[in-house]
């Protein structure tokens, strides 16, 4: 794959924001020119929908029977992320441990292309969000495998540490990067709430016990494939947030969380703080969690802790893959105030 040197210089011409029918087109276009020395005759071009604040271009190839996954970065943290991802699919690959689970697991194919295009093997399946959609009534059937694979990949890979050793790593790195994307919370009142916030998740996590190893980061009905009789999880993908020593507990709440959103219609933010608020998780996600074969009171004296630590994680992967999070009202509105909002609370009733 080769970009032509007139495609930077193009697009810096092209708008920030597009109406969708010419974001579809400006997508086909970047996708045909990014391939257009592979033999464009034997292979078709099938774009996905992208989110608007998306940095990266995301299209797959189709070649006979055979097919391809390609992201192609958009911008800078375009770049970080298929660079991120890319380290941990081969990771991914050299760890012998996820053996078992080998199919399930995308892998790159040939060498990074220019500015930082990555072409990964596909995976069969239909997303579960799409089956959870399908089937609102009944998302038992859908996420039982998915949480299923989350204990087996814990299980494996996993072993119990004291959050506190872990703060670094788990915590202080998160809060840097969401600070540094959140220019509006570095100064004044905001910037207290995100102290707040930090204060939060210390007394969260003082005493705790979870378990390092594998962990997605973005593990949730989208990035879940399933298929077969009875379901069963074929692939995950979208690994650019994985590593090898996160805290597993978080990927099953991350899936749970975003799925009570999805079902409900209600943002992530108004989720968490009312969970924050009550000071234990809801009966309905504890019902879905101990799929996975967790307890959110288990090795931990504040039951808020995994919650708070699954919302870190998750805004700062999105404000990490796209600045443009950071900036939006209407998101930091929805995903982020509420929480820094109820920590404040929180801080403000301490003696």
């Amino acid at each position: 794959m080769k970009t032509p040197a007139k495609m930077s210089s193009l697009s810096g011409l092209l708008p920030l924001y597009f109406p969708r029918a010419l974001a579809g087109l400006d997508d086909r276009l970047r996708a045909h020119w990014l391939v257009r020395g592979a033999g464009p005759r034997d292979i078709t071009v099938v774009r996905r929908p992208s989110l608007p604040k998306a940095g990266l271009l995301v299209f797959e190839l189709r070649r006979g029977a055979g097919s391809l996954v390609v992201k192609h970065p958009r911008n800078e943290a375009g770049a970080a992320v298929t660079e991120r991802e890319w380290a941990v699919l081969k990771e991914l690959d050299a760890d012998s441990r996820l053996a078992p689970w080998r199919d399930l697991l995308p892998r790159v194919v040939g060498s990074r292309g220019p500015e930082g295009t990555v072409a990964q093997t596909t995976l069969p399946g239909v997303p579960a969000e799409q089956l959870i959609l399908d089937s609102p009534d009944d998302p038992y059937t859908v996420v039982a495998p998915a949480m299923k694979l989350l204990a087996d990949l814990r299980a494996a890979t996993g072993r119990r540490r004291k959050a506190a050793d872990r703060a670094p790593a788990w915590c202080e790195a998160q809060l840097g990067a969401l600070s540094a994307g959140m220019p509006r919370y570095r100064s004044g009142r905001r910037a207290a709430e995100f102290e707040a916030l930090r204060r939060r998740l210390d007394a969260a996590l003082a005493g705790a016990e979870l378990t390092e190893g594998w962990t997605h980061g973005d593990y949730h009905a989208g990035n879940v494939l399933l298929g077969g009789v009875p379901l069963r999880v074929t692939g995950v993908f979208d690994w650019s947030s994985g590593r090898a020593d996160g805290p597993c507990e978080i990927d099953a709440y991350t899936f749970v969380l975003a799925l009570r959103s999805t079902l409900t219609g209600r943002p992530l933010g108004g989720l968490v703080a009312e969970t924050l608020s009550a000071g234990r998780v809801p009966d309905a996600d504890r019902a879905l969690l101990a799929l996975a074969g967790l307890d959110p009171d288990h090795g931990v004296a504040d039951p808020v802790a995994i919650p708070l630590l699954s919302w870190l994680w998750h805004v700062t992967n999105n404000v990490c893959k796209s600045p443009r999070f950071g900036h939006s009202y209407g998101w930091l509105a929805h995903t982020v105030a509420p929480v820094l909002d109820e920590c404040a609370r929180w801080a403000g009733a301490r003696p």
